[in-house]
């Protein structure tokens, strides 16, 4: 939080040069998009050159490094320290998901945490499809938590219109909670899902089983799956260790 707050400081003088750079991109492969982007980044290359290279933007890059590997160092050692004994490894399984990918195509484990974990430990990525919206232990589909839906008050529907029945349907639902909607003796019933464990227990049946649950399949998968087998030889290392 203080990094943030430092930066929005530094870069309170010149907003207007950021603004500039934030309504042109060069993702894609759009030719022309790049140029324009090129143009704009050149025209401001002495502003940017003499604002980013002060040694306090180098300082502060490193102490954000700093505090994210005391953090993995934190996380791991508490990771270690669920072994019984000293002759058992862990065996973790990622879910691989961060980037969009191709329709029907594995998602490649990209992220920081991945590389970081696999430095210590065998990593197994697991295609996280649909992990976290399907219940660990009856299989169902989570249902997204929607609120009554309403009209914007009298004052704001003066100022800016009525809301149309989609963008009321939109606003009544609750982004990122999910629930287990069943019926006991007749009546609905709801019961709030933590989605992280969820997904955290779905991955290793993934992981673990001979294959994946329907649930969790993709219809259209093409390539090669995510499966332990993938990885006899590091798990044949761990279990009868060094020669």
């Amino acid at each position: 939080m203080n990094a943030r707050k430092r930066i929005e400081t530094w870069n309170a003088g010149r907003k207007d040069l950021l603004e500039a750079l934030s309504e042109v991109t060069n993702r894609g492969a759009d030719f022309e998009a790049f140029r324009k982007r090129m143009k704009v980044r050149v025209a401001h290359w002495d502003a940017l050159w003499e604002k980013y290279t002060k040694p306090r933007w180098a300082r502060l890059r490193m102490n954000l490094y700093g505090g994210k590997q005391r953090a993995f160092v934190n996380f791991f050692n508490q990771l270690s320290a669920l072994k019984e004994n000293e002759n058992q490894r862990l065996v973790v399984a990622n879910g691989a998901g961060r980037w969009k990918t191709q329709k029907g195509c594995t998602p490649a484990p990209t992220t920081r945490t991945y590389k970081e974990c696999a430095r210590r430990f065998v990593t197994i990525p697991v295609d996280e499809f649909r992990t976290s919206y399907t219940h660990h232990e009856l299989g169902c589909t989570l249902q997204r938590v929607e609120m009554e839906k309403c009209q914007r008050s009298p004052e704001e529907t003066a100022k800016y219109g009525p809301l149309t029945d989609e963008q009321m349907e939109r606003r009544a639902k609750v982004r990122g909670l999910l629930a287990l909607v069943r019926t006991i003796n007749g009546k609905k019933h709801m019961e709030l899902v933590n989605r992280d464990f969820t997904a955290a227990i779905n991955i290793r049946k993934c992981a673990v089983l001979e294959e994946r649950p329907p649930e969790s399949t993709r219809e259209n998968f093409v390539g090669q799956p995510l499966k332990v087998e993938l990885y006899e030889t590091k798990l044949e290392a761990v279990v009868h260790g060094p020669p």
